[in-house]
């Protein structure tokens, strides 16, 4: 069975042959009373990778979300969502609501439609915060971190960029023929995007294939933050064994990742151009989560079961602003050329659906992209 359903992006596996031993799983305390080395280590390389001065491990997003809006229900804030934030970004968030802290919605990764809502809703003495996925697999593009953090700058402000899906994958100096850039530090590294307004909530789980999760920041940012974390004193620790994949992520990253990037971004660059020429839309640009436009539901299932029958392994996803599912093919950096091909080939004999496709560029992420996706999602969304 060919899997092109898993988020092992660079291929980490951490067996436990990979890792160093433990003499004790857990500490049984909880962080607020006394951190192990390693979990300050993790949380000081992953800041370090994106830029950032300081970080804080946790057991997960889920974790750090609800300390996050905690924390800022305790700050003189008005916070901004991206309306199609990843779930777990919004866990906790009517802790804000029950303090009356002014929460608005604006429209997906539009900047130009948030400053509107900052200037018409200002609040005396406020700091704006604004929570946003970094990379959206849905569309193929990044949040524009950039535009978000000179509209807080001048009200000192936070931007909150989850940036699970970027950190081992974009980092710093993309070109044409790097278009995923090196290190793996993220889209902060990958845009690059200032760090003084920014903090990030990022889980390991995906690029460097470790279920746990890190917020990096400022310093001062950081340490207040972790003093006033209710699951820092209620809650367990991150695992030794998850300290110490991490740290072996972070040795692989080091030894091994510009050659995991260059087999991604080969592996992503044969699929779309295989498909491509096929005269079949793809969406996903240079990110590995690549989107087939199959048609209505009938034709997308179907395409769906004839790919399992040859025991192909896929996902069912509804994009954004559609009601139709559409196909989606997650790839890593330890498949081979082969595998695209197949993968391609199958597709292709099992595809029924045409749609023009616009020629664009890979490097700016618009190669390949379908004709309507992103004017009619704009329309769509009222802009």
């Amino acid at each position: 069975m060919m899997d092109f359903t898993s988020s092992l992006y660079l291929g980490m596996k951490h067996s436990s042959k990979e890792l160093d031993g433990w003499s004790s799983l857990t500490t049984g305390r909880p962080a607020i009373l006394g951190e192990v080395r390693i979990a300050r280590q993790v949380g000081k390389e992953i800041a370090a990778l994106q830029g950032l001065e300081k970080g804080l491990v946790s057991p997960s997003t889920l974790h750090l979300y609800y300390d996050l809006f905690d924390w800022l229900c305790h700050q003189p804030v008005r916070v901004y969502i991206d309306e199609k934030v990843y779930p777990v970004s919004r866990y906790g968030i009517e802790k804000l609501l029950l303090r009356k802290i002014p929460v608005s919605y604006f429209r997906h990764m539009d900047a130009q439609h948030l400053a509107r809502q900052m200037a018409s809703q200002t609040v005396s003495g406020a700091r704006p915060v604004i929570i946003t996925d970094g990379w959206c697999p849905a569309c193929g593009r990044p949040a524009p971190v950039q535009q978000y953090a000179a509209l807080v700058k001048p009200h000192k402000g936070w931007v909150v960029v989850d940036d699970t899906q970027a950190v081992g994958v974009l980092g710093k100096g993309k070109q044409a023929g790097m278009p995923l850039g090196l290190g793996g530090g993220g889209l902060l590294q990958w845009l690059p995007a200032p760090a003084d307004q920014v903090m990030t909530i990022v889980s390991l789980a995906k690029g460097l294939g470790v279920p746990m999760a890190v917020i990096s920041g400022n310093r001062r940012t950081i340490e207040d933050f972790a003093a006033n974390s209710r699951t820092r004193i209620n809650s367990s620790p991150v695992s030794m064994a998850h300290l110490q994949a991490a740290l072996n992520a972070l040795r692989i990253n080091r030894q091994e990742g510009e050659d995991r990037r260059a087999s991604l971004s080969r592996n992503i660059r044969l699929l779309r151009s295989s498909l491509h020429n096929a005269g079949i839309a793809v969406q996903g640009s240079l990110f590995p989560v690549q989107t087939i436009e199959a048609g209505n539901r009938q034709q997308t299932v179907a395409l769906w079961e004839a790919l399992s029958r040859e025991k192909i392994k896929t996902v069912m996803v509804t994009p954004h602003w559609q009601q139709d599912p559409a196909l989606s093919v997650i790839l890593r950096s330890d498949q081979s050329a082969r595998d695209m091909h197949k993968l391609a080939n199958a597709i292709i004999r099992h595809h029924t659906y045409n749609k023009p496709i616009e020629h664009g560029n890979l490097l700016t992420g618009d190669f390949g992209r379908t004709g309507n996706s992103r004017s009619s999602a704009r329309r769509q969304a009222g802009s």
